[in-house]
């Protein structure tokens, strides 16, 4: 689990720098100016200044307590204070900011003390206290105290308190507290606190507390706390505590402290409480009880054996079936038929 406690603090460090990054002014002292040149009237129309509420097209340096504003609302540097205010329609700035922002919004960073809903574009992140919604863009990270759901870029990562729902893509990674669903991509990692379920591709690892369902890929590994069910493709290992059910392929290490169901394929070893199906392990199978079929060089069934198993060595505490192999043992079986050449079995 090294993996996954790395990604957690690296992303922490993310989270917490892009926050002090968006918010770096000093509020211990705020002063609001409300003063504004304004051409229009009922609050409507055209206004230069710090305007608290708008409707219209509305320009200002810095956005300091500010309420309602409807349209368009371009800022030209970062907000000093913006609590529980509404943006809705076009925001444009370096750091356009709001408690909710509702519309498009472009800038160096978006940032919402509340929800943002839209189109979220951040040259640098964007990030919400709450939720985030929509198709959002950051080109180093999305950041949320909530969930993030919808078309998700974050050009290193995503990092979310609770889940991450949609199409979500983390140049490195992809990280949640809750549940990741969808179709996700992270290039080194996905790791959730829940559930991961859809298409899932970690280059490296997908890591879950939760299940993992669905097509699941990780370069290196796939690991979960629960069940794996679906495509299941690690390249050095596939492995969980709950059980392993679908198409389980590793080149190296399968691996379940209670089942594995299904079609497998390890490179190098298969072991397991259960297995049911059909599994092949060029080398090495070590299962407690087998239900189907196990090719392997060496197949050591520590318990029983409902099915046939082929290879150079097959080993069976309790047979009931047939081995096939150069070497074939069954501790059930009465002398002289406990070890056999080519073939034995228990029926």
């Amino acid at each position: 689990m090294l993996i996954k406690y790395f990604l957690f603090c690296f992303l922490n460090l993310i989270l917490i720098s892009n926050i002090i990054l968006s918010q770096v002014e000093i509020r211990d002292s705020v002063e609001c100016s409300n003063s504004s040149l304004d051409i229009g009237s009922n609050n409507s129309g055209i206004s230069f200044g710090n305007s608290q509420n708008w409707n219209g097209i509305r320009f200002n340096v810095s956005d300091c307590e500010i309420k309602n504003i409807n349209g368009i609302n371009i800022t030209f540097w970062n907000p000093k204070e913006v609590g529980n205010s509404n943006v809705n329609g076009l925001s444009i700035g370096l750091t356009p900011s709001a408690g909710n922002i509702n519309g498009i919004s472009i800038g160096g960073a978006v940032v919402a003390e509340g929800n943002m809903n839209g189109i979220n574009l951040g040259i640098l992140a964007s990030v919400a206290e709450q939720n985030m919604t929509g198709i959002n863009f950051g080109g180093l990270a999305l950041v949320s105290q909530g969930s993030i759901s919808g078309i998700n870029f974050g050009g290193l990562a995503q990092v979310a308190e609770n889940n991450l729902t949609g199409f979500n893509f983390g140049g490195l990674a992809l990280v949640s507290s809750g549940v990741i669903a969808g179709i996700n991509i992270g290039g080194l990692a996905l790791v959730s606190e829940g559930n991961i379920t859809g298409i899932n591709l970690g280059g490296l690892a997908l890591v879950s507390k939760g299940k993992i369902n669905g097509i699941n890929f990780g370069g290196l590994a796939v690991v979960s706390n629960d069940e794996i069910n679906g495509l299941n493709i690690g390249g050095l290992t596939v492995t969980n505590s709950s059980g392993i059910m679908g198409l389980n392929i590793t080149a190296g290490l399968l691996q379940s402290k209670w089942k594995i169901t299904g079609l497998s394929f390890a490179g190098y070893k298969t072991k397991a409480a259960e297995l049911n199906g059909i599994n092949i392990s060029p080398i090495w199978s070590d299962i407690e009880e087998l239900n189907g079929i196990s090719i392997a060089g060496f197949n050591r069934i520590k318990n029983v054996q409902t099915g046939i198993t082929i290879g150079l060595v097959n080993f069976a505490e309790i047979l009931h079936g047939i081995q096939i192999g150069l070497i074939n043992i069954v501790e059930n079986n009465p002398a002289p038929f406990k070890i056999l050449p080519f073939f034995n079995a228990n029926l």
